[in-house]
């Protein structure tokens, strides 16, 4: 994620110092050496809050944070697992997919009901779909 945070920020031309102004002025300070220790590696675990004031402040759904679809094509799901499509990584997340242990009761009765899927076309839109229940 770090990475992305990164990325991003240097695509929107946006030092450290504007990042980090940028979250203040959505209500929560995250400073200029926390933002530059995440992206260094020296700070490994970031709060959720933090995950979703960084996504705002870069103009992006969280999501897209954590798994950088059409970004990068491989991420680590979990820690210590062998990386995987970083679409496939994406879809376990929202629960769109099966997970590795297969799926949860309370995950078999959702899928039970249809649902709308969606995936990415060649230009990155998202395109919705019905899809039929799992039945699982």
């Amino acid at each position: 994620m770090a990475a992305e945070v990164r990325r991003r920020r240097k695509e929107l031309g946006m030092s450290g110092e504007d990042l980090a102004r940028a979250c203040a002025d959505l209500g929560y300070a995250i400073p200029r050496n926390v933002i530059a220790n995440m992206e260094s590696g020296r700070r490994a675990q970031l709060p959720l809050v933090e995950v979703m004031v960084l996504a705002k402040a870069l103009h992006v759904a969280p999501i897209c944070l954590i798994y950088p679809v059409g970004v990068v094509d491989r991420v680590q799901a979990l820690p210590d697992e062998e990386p995987t499509d970083t679409f496939t990584a994406l879809q376990w997340f929202t629960g769109e997919s099966y997970d590795y242990d297969g799926p949860s009761p309370q995950l078999r009765e959702r899928r039970a009901a249809p649902r709308r899927t969606w995936s990415m076309d060649a230009e990155g839109n998202i395109v919705w779909k019905d899809a039929p229940a799992d039945g699982l």
